[in-house]
């Protein structure tokens, strides 16, 4: 099995990896309030899933000490959310940051020996189908976009020209753009380059979403690349 972080494969450092400890599912952020006088709980959604915690344990089977330190200092240099790729699920990666000691165990004379690395991830599993991106020309009118997913996906649009883009009942309306500009539906912040645009952009109907299912698209005076960012749990 094997297992990559910000696109290193552990093996490189003589770590291997049994496949098992990965299927964990990310918790609802769900608040209960109990009122005086109504049996049960009330339940609150926050619209969220809440971060996962991805225990991974591996082996070294050799040179223990010089292998583990350069693992441990590899995974520990990482600044930030990385991708976090195995073989067991191929088609899909999470976005997992390394942040927590190590407790090793070492078998004689300390050549080999164990440990558990401990990921810290956001709950989506992002689908690598959905990273591609699918262009749609100007004039571009109510064409499909089938969600291959139950969940609600936040697109990276990336815009060539100037023009609107409609994503089922959200509009975007850029006015100026001198290359290419991205606009990302997930932070809500439309970006050419270095330079902001968020000033040059009309949004009507709220930054759009990919439902599950159906979605159409249409585009009016530009030209525009639709990363979907599909992705599941």
């Amino acid at each position: 099995m094997t297992l990559t972080f910000n696109g290193k494969n552990i093996a490189d450092f003589s770590a291997f990896w049994d496949g098992s400890k990965l299927f964990d599912s990310p918790e609802k952020d769900v608040e209960f309030i109990s009122v005086l006088g109504r049996n049960g709980d009330l339940s609150v959604s926050n619209g969220r899933y809440k971060n996962i915690e991805i225990t991974v344990p591996v082996f070294i089977r050799n040179d223990f000490k010089p292998n583990f330190n350069a693992l441990v200092n590899f995974l520990l240099a990482q600044n930030g959310y990385k991708k976090l790729e195995t073989s067991e699920e191929p088609g899909i990666y999470r976005m997992a940051q390394f942040i927590n000691a190590v407790q090793p165990r070492t078998g004689s004379f300390n050549i080999s020996g164990s440990a558990n690395l401990i990921f810290t991830c956001k709950p989506q599993k992002y689908l690598k189908v959905g990273d591609k991106g699918i262009s749609y020309a100007d004039g571009a009118s109510n064409v499909v976009i089938e969600n291959p997913t139950l969940m609600t996906a936040l697109p990276l649009v990336e815009v060539t020209g100037t023009g609107t883009i409609t994503i089922n009942s959200s509009e975007l309306t850029l006015s100026t753009n001198t290359g290419t500009t991205y606009i990302d539906c997930e932070i809500e912040d439309a970006y050419e380059g270095a330079i902001n645009r968020n000033g040059d952009l009309s949004v009507t109907g709220g930054f759009p979403k990919l439902l599950a299912g159906t979605n159409y698209i249409s585009v009016s005076g530009c030209d525009v690349v639709l990363h979907p960012r599909w992705w599941t749990l």
